[in-house]
C-alpha cells in the first residue's frame, strides 16, 4: 500500500527509520527532477535551521484533508487542474514547514531577515491579465500593454485594450452555430469585457466566464466560474441569465456581484440596482427575487437558497480597485489576499481563522501594507515565505 510521500520525506530529511517499502517510494519520487530540486532545497533548509526553538504543532494532515475536501467539488469539470493542484499542494505543505522553521531563526541571523525582504519585496499585488480562448479553440495571451484588434470566424470584431475586451456584432448568417469565447482570469488578475449587447462585465482572479461572441434573438446565456460583476444592458425581450454551478441568476437590466468559486460552499448573489430572480439550478421550484441591498445565499452543502440584507460594498468594492471589511473573519480575508496576491495561506492554529476585522484597504497596495494593517489588531502576526503566509496567534503578555 502505498504511503503517504510527505511523511516519508520528513522522515528522510530528520534521518529517522524508513522501511524498504518507503526507501523505494522516496527513490521513485526522487527520479522526477524537479522533485529531486526540491528535496535538495528542503535538505539544505533543514541543516541550517538545527538550533531553531522547536515549532510549535502544526496539523498538516488536517490541512491537507480539510483541502482534499474543498476541491472535490471540481472534480468533475477540472481533474486535470485538480490533480496538479495536489502536486503543487503537497510541495507547498513541505516549503512552508521549512520556512516556518527558518522564520524562527531570523532573529539569530541577519541574512535570513534580508531574504525576508526579499521574499516580500517579489509578492506583488495582481494586474489585469487574462488569456482569451477563441471559437476555434485558439489561445491568446492578453498583455497590460498589448492593444490589438480580433475578428472571430462569425465576423464579430474583438478590441483589446490592454485592460478590457470590447465586442462588436459583424454580419452573421442566420444559419451559423452560436460562437462562444471563454475569458479565463489567472490568480493575481484581474480584467473587463464589454459583451455584444453592450453588457459590462469585471472578471475577478481565479475565475472564467464563457460567453457567446453575439447573442441569439430569444436569451443571452453567459457561464460563471468564480467572482464577476455585471452591469447589464437593458433588453426586455431577451433575459440575461448568468449560470453557475448552482443557480441561475436571471434579469433584464441591472447591475449585480456573483461569486461562485467552486473551492467554496457558498454561491453569493448581491444586488446593488434593479431586480434579479436567483434559481436553484436543481429544484427550479426554489427561487427568490432580490431587491437592491440583498444578497441571495446558495448552500451547496445543505441545498439551501436564503436572502439577507448586506452592505453591498463588502462585496463588490474589488471591482472599483479596495477591499472593504466590516467584522469580516480572517479566514475570508486570506482568501481574497490569497487569490489578489498569489500566495498560499495557512494557519498555525485552527482558532485564529476566526478573528474579525474591520477596515478599508487600497487594491494595489503593496503586500507588507495590508498585513501590517490587520497585524495592528495584536491578534495575530504573519510570517511570509516564499509564495506563502503563515498566520500566528499573538499571545497575550497579561
Amino acid at each position: 500500500m502505498e504511503r503517504d510521500i510527505n511523511e516519508i520525506i520528513s522522515k528522510a530529511i530528520a534521518g529517522r527509520y524508513m522501511d524498504e517499502e518507503e526507501r523505494q517510494q522516496l527513490e521513485y519520487w526522487l527520479k522526477d527532477e524537479g522533485n529531486e530540486r526540491f528535496y535538495q532545497k528542503l535538505e539544505g533548509l533543514h541543516e541550517s535551521s538545527q538550533d531553531v526553538i522547536k515549532l510549535p504543532h502544526m496539523d498538516v494532515e488536517a490541512a491537507y484533508r480539510k483541502h482534499l475536501e474543498r476541491v472535490k467539488r471540481c472534480r468533475t469539470e477540472k481533474r486535470k487542474i485538480f490533480l496538479n493542484e495536489m502536486i503543487r499542494y503537497a510541495a507547498v505543505v513541505l516549503i512552508m514547514v521549512s520556512v516556518s522553521l527558518v522564520m524562527f531563526y531570523v532573529g539569530r541571523n541577519s541574512e535570513l531577515i534580508q531574504q525576508e525582504d526579499q521574499w516580500l519585496a517579489g509578492v506583488k499585488p495582481g494586474s489585469q491579465k487574462a488569456e482569451l480562448i477563441l471559437a476555434d479553440g485558439k489561445v491568446m495571451d492578453l498583455e497590460e500593454e498589448k492593444k490589438e484588434q480580433i475578428e472571430e470566424k462569425d465576423g464579430t470584431q474583438i478590441q483589446n485594450t490592454g485592460k478590457s475586451l470590447i465586442y462588436a456584432a459583424g454580419q452573421k448568417n442566420k444559419l451559423e452555430e452560436t460562437s462562444y469565447n471563454s475569458l479565463v482570469v489567472p490568480r493575481g488578475g484581474e480584467y473587463q469585457l464589454v459583451l455584444e449587447d453592450g453588457t459590462k462585465v469585471w472578471v475577478n482572479s481565479e475565475s472564467r466566464l464563457r460567453y457567446p461572441t453575439q447573442f441569439p434573438e430569444n436569451q443571452r446565456v453567459v457561464l460563471l466560474e468564480g467572482e464577476a460583476y455585471f452591469e447589464v444592458s437593458k433588453d426586455k425581450s431577451r433575459p440575461f441569465i448568468v449560470k453557475t454551478q448552482g443557480v441561475d441568476v436571471r434579469v433584464l437590466g441591472t447591475s449585480f456581484n456573483v461569486s461562485s468559486y467552486c473551492d467554496e460552499d457558498k454561491i453569493l448573489t448581491t444586488l446593488v440596482e434593479g431586480r434579479v430572480e436567483v434559481i436553484d439550478s436543481e429544484r427550479k421550484e426554489s427561487r427568490v427575487v432580490l431587491e437592491p441591498g440583498y444578497q441571495a445565499v446558495y448552500s451547496r452543502n445543505q441545498n439551501e437558497l436564503n436572502t439577507e440584507k448586506v452592505n453591498v460594498e463588502l462585496y463588490t468594492s474589488w471591482k472599483d480597485g479596495r477591499f472593504v471589511f466590516d467584522r469580516t473573519e480572517l479566514d475570508d480575508i486570506m482568501t481574497q489576499i490569497s487569490r489578489w496576491y498569489d500566495v498560499k495561506v495557512f494557519y498555525q492554529n485552527s482558532d485564529v481563522s476566526n478573528i474579525r476585522f474591520t477596515g478599508g484597504l487600497k487594491r494595489y497596495d503593496d503586500l507588507e501594507h495590508l498585513l501590517t494593517m490587520i497585524e495592528k489588531t495584536n491578534e495575530v502576526r504573519f510570517v511570509i515565505g516564499k509564495k506563502t503566509i503563515t498566520v500566528e496567534k499573538v499571545i497575550s503578555q497579561n
